[in-house]
């Protein structure tokens, strides 16, 4: 390992930095937001997620579909129009997620590039695609893994034992994101991972799709997103989501009350 004395340098300056203004946004001195738009249940906020998540408080679950630090690689899922989609930057964030731990459970699809650079998840699912989702140097790609961090909400709950996998034929509709998720797929997802009335956080909301989901589904939803193009593409999905909703899913039931006897 070679020492460069004005890279080091400059690199320390620039953590030294940016641990003063994490600082700052802990203490209430800097507000990280850029812009916060709420529609039903759910909170959209434009901004650096790692940022605005020091000024967030507990969430039941975090469920999310991270960059895929493809930078270089011939496609068009990493051509996204802020974010540098390196292997190195993208592992960082979902470490700081990770680490950040306001949260009971985590479940993340990291992509085959980066699913060895992150802590061994709790349990590891897949999305099977029978008609492949791209190419590898043995042909065709045929799944794309599911981590799960934390506790199976099923078991908890005693309901038995589900499929952590899932059978995905669904299509994802072009909305300007480079790499969007079906709906119906990651319906699914929410289903299984989480509860009726929980409170879900993508830290990258990309086109807004798990914050759709938690609209049909019964479930409050904040999404952080930093491309001011995106964040409003996920706003206009999640207000159509609200105008056209699921009939097929039920509502959240109605917390008891206890009240005072006479």
């Amino acid at each position: 390992m070679t020492y460069d004395p004005a890279k080091d340098g400059a690199e320390s300056y620039n953590a030294a930095l940016k641990a003063i203004r994490m600082q700052k946004i802990r203490d209430g001195e800097i507000i990280p937001i850029v812009r916060e738009v709420t529609i039903g249940n759910c909170r959209l906020i434009q901004g650096d997620c790692i940022e605005v998540m020091e000024t967030l408080g507990k969430v039941d679950a975090v469920v999310t579909d991270p960059p895929y630090g493809l930078m270089g690689a011939a496609t068009e899922k990493n051509s996204y129009k802020t974010f540098n989609d390196n292997p190195e930057t993208v592992k960082s964030l979902v470490c700081s997620v990770l680490k950040w731990g306001k949260f009971d459970r985590l479940v993340m699809t990291p992509g085959q590039n980066m699913m060895f650079k992150y802590p061994e998840p709790s349990a590891v699912g897949v999305f099977y695609y029978p008609a492949g989702t791209g190419s590898c140097s043995w042909g065709f790609v045929g799944w794309q893994p599911i981590y799960y961090y934390g506790k199976d909400p099923i078991l908890q709950d005693g309901r038995g034992r589900a499929s952590n996998s899932f059978y995905a034929t669904d299509s994802a509709e072009k909305n300007g994101h480079p790499c969007p998720k079906p709906i119906k797929q990651w319906q699914r997802l929410l289903a299984r991972s989480t509860r009726v009335s929980e409170t879900i956080l993508d830290p990258f909301m990309g086109s807004g799709t798990t914050l759709v989901a938690c609209a049909k589904m019964g479930r409050s939803g904040i999404g952080i997103e930093l491309d001011p193009d995106y964040f409003d593409i996920a706003c206009e999905r999640v207000r159509k989501a609200y105008e056209q909703p699921d009939f097929f899913v039920a509502s959240p039931e109605p917390k008891p009350v206890q009240e005072e006897l006479l």
